[in-house]
């Protein structure tokens, strides 16, 4: 068998341009990926959204900047303070409304909302304020 080169002067092989386009897109693709997988997150202001308006008539907590704790205006020194107040609740449906400052960390809102919902509370609401 004798293989010959063509006097056409046209090209046999494979065209690399499309496997290029592919590769630089590949990699652009994970590149990106990669960016938002390292990125700490969407930066947010809460808690301002439109709501239901409510009676407080309830059960309010608020959880000031600083993370302090206040039951009815009531400052609590302490989980087990807290905890306290909830046990003389006797009627279990009414509703907790937590009204966190937007600058308070999450921490103390979610202990918050777990030993509200420990001692039989269901109804749990967070205040914020309307949008305007």
């Amino acid at each position: 068998m004798k293989f010959s080169q063509r006097k056409s002067g046209t090209r046999s092989g494979i065209d690399m341009a499309p496997i290029v386009d592919v590769i630089f897109n590949l990699l652009i693709f994970f590149a990106l990926t990669l960016n938002f997988a390292i990125s700490s997150g969407i930066k947010v202001n809460l808690p301002k959204a439109t709501g239901e308006i409510v009676e407080i008539k309830d059960v309010n907590i608020h959880i000031a900047k600083d993370g302090k704790v206040y039951f009815n205006d009531t400052l609590m020194r302490s989980a087990n303070s807290l905890k306290q107040e909830f046990q003389k609740i006797p009627n279990k449906d009414t509703l907790v409304i937590i009204r966190a400052d937007s600058e308070s960390l999450h921490g103390p809102v979610v202990s918050t909302m777990d030993l509200a919902k420990t001692q039989g509370f269901s109804k749990i609401a967070i205040g914020v304020e309307p949008k305007r």
